[in-house]
């Protein structure tokens, strides 16, 4: 059944509202049981007293009284008697609906699958599990260390073999259209979605198993991504990492619009680290600068005052495999495995050649692979004693195994059917939750927006910046205090009196 995109929201995290506890829930209410059970009997009482003063209406008065007055008000007395307990009673009865609806949250936020999702979902831990050590088992046997070396070596191959990553790419083919949505096997994408995480969750504990010591004993997503990243560095090896300034005429059309124009919010910040693929944004009504392969954006913001703050936009995987280009498949697996990795080595050496100081805080922005390098800069003690970070967006990226820092406003945008952000094995919910860091979350396929629905049906549009931008717009439309508590932190940082933007091409070897 589809929903007002709206509806569709999972909010996580934030200041006013943290992780819901079922059994608080239940307790609340019981006590509202309670409550109604004692406003009933209030009202029964009423109901009795109400009687009695009917009834004392036509009793005779004692010997000697004489009061015409009397069964007036008697019968006023009786009436607010009866009132009263309807009252109570009324009130009971609106405890007794807020105690079932309580209960019935409280179910949702337990068992928020169906039993039948519930076992499905651990099947597929089971099976993938099975699937990451059987197939781990057989790389490291004698017979898979060649074949590993031999897949990884046509990786390479094939990688140097394609087209120069320096030429123009051509635009992506438009979406398709709304009437187009479904007829070309997006309801396998839709159906098979919710258990990427499984899915991924069991592959990773399989293959950590099958390799403990290259997972350093660590059965999860993380361990299996260690063993996974020590495999291909094993075959590439390791190269040096440089930072080059990029010049406004090595863009295909110039610099991205805006460039020394300050960041005036988070959308604008997300756009923006669109414009950085080479390949363009894919968000509609901007143009498509073609910057160079591995560029990201440093802006220094300067205030009325002369203090500064730093944005770094970080953009996704641009290559499989590539000597040249870091953004690829093996940045994302060091990434995953919370190894040095050479996007966020690129980071730290483009905002020292900037001029970013210790004291002045740093947004870390980033778009899938952009946004795990920018948890992971955030998460490191190491870049922390560099540079003092002043907050965290990220979008279509996994980063739930990544510890913040307390204070830090953090927000997380993912969508169930662009099974990236599910990659480290948990779903949005299942991020964590502090009341600095908001995670959004949201089903397209449940969305009754034709757009929705079109992205729901391909992964591609659902991790789009644009799909990203539209959860981010629904956040802010719902007034979420949850969102608008981490968002309107990092705003502020954002904007400014004048910028300046350098772009910096990260590049190997």
């Amino acid at each position: 059944m589809s929903r007002d995109p709206r509806d569709t929201l999972r909010v996580v995290g934030g200041a006013t509202l943290d992780r819901v506890d079922a059994d608080a829930v239940r307790d609340a209410a019981g006590h509202l049981d309670a409550a109604a059970a004692s406003l009933r009997s209030a009202a029964w009482d009423c109901s009795e007293a109400g009687r009695a003063l009917e009834r004392a209406v036509w009793t005779p008065a004692p010997w000697g009284e004489a009061d015409p007055a009397r069964p007036a008000r008697l019968r006023r007395a009786g009436t607010l008697a009866g009132d009263t307990a309807g009252a109570l009673g009324a009130r009971a009865a609106v405890c007794t609906t807020l105690a079932d609806r309580l209960r019935r949250a409280a179910g949702l936020y337990t068992h928020a699958e169906s039993l039948a999702e519930q076992a499905v979902g651990a099947g597929v831990t089971v099976v993938a599990g099975a699937v990451g050590l059987g197939v781990t088992g057989f790389l490291r046997s004698p017979a898979g260390l060649p074949a590993l070396l031999t897949g990884a070596a046509g990786l390479v191959v094939l990688s140097a073999a394609a087209p120069d990553p320096d030429m123009p790419r051509p635009a992506p083919p438009p979406s398709p259209s709304p009437a187009e949505d479904g007829d070309r096997g997006g309801w396998l994408l839709r159906t098979a979605a919710p258990f990427v995480d499984e899915a991924l969750a069991g592959a990773g504990v399989g293959v950590a198993l099958a390799a403990p010591d290259l997972a350093a004993g660590d059965l999860s997503v993380t361990g299996g991504a260690r063993v996974l990243s020590a495999a291909v560095s094993a075959v590439l090896g390791s190269r040096p990492v440089h930072v080059d300034l990029v010049e406004p005429g090595e863009f295909d059309t110039g610099p991205p619009a805006g460039d020394h124009r300050p960041l005036a919010d988070v959308e604008e910040a997300l756009a923006r680290t669109a414009d950085l693929y080479p390949h363009g944004s894919g968000v509609p009504g901007r143009p498509t600068p073609g910057a160079p392969p591995g560029t990201v954006a440093v802006q220094e913001v300067v205030r009325a005052d002369g203090s500064s703050s730093w944005t770094v936009l970080i953009p996704g995987t641009q290559a499989l495999l590539s000597p040249a280009n870091p953004f690829d498949v093996d940045t994302d697996l060091d990434l995953m495995a919370h190894r040095s990795a050479d996007v966020a080595d690129g980071v730290v050496q483009a905002l020292a050649d900037a001029g970013a100081r210790p004291d002045e805080p740093v947004v870390l922005v980033g778009h899938s692979l952009g946004g795990i390098a920018a948890v992971a800069l955030a998460s490191s003690p190491a870049f922390r004693r560099r540079h003092r970070v002043g907050g965290v967006v990220t979008a279509g990226a996994p980063t739930a195994t990544f510890r913040t820092p307390p204070g830090v406003p953090v927000l997380h945008l993912e969508t169930t059917e662009e099974l990236v952000s599910p990659l480290d094995g948990r779903s949005s919910t299942e991020n964590p939750a502090t009341a600095d860091r908001v995670t959004v979350g949201r089903d397209l396929a449940d969305s009754d927006d034709p757009v929705d629905r079109s992205a729901s049906g391909g992964v591609a549009t659902a991790h789009s910046v644009a799909t990203h931008l539209r959860t981010l717009e629904h956040a802010r439309a719902l007034d979420s205090v949850q969102v608008a508590g981490v968002v309107g932190r990092i705003d502020r940082l954002l904007d400014g009196d004048r910028a300046e933007t350098r772009y910096y091409r990260v590049r190997r070897g």
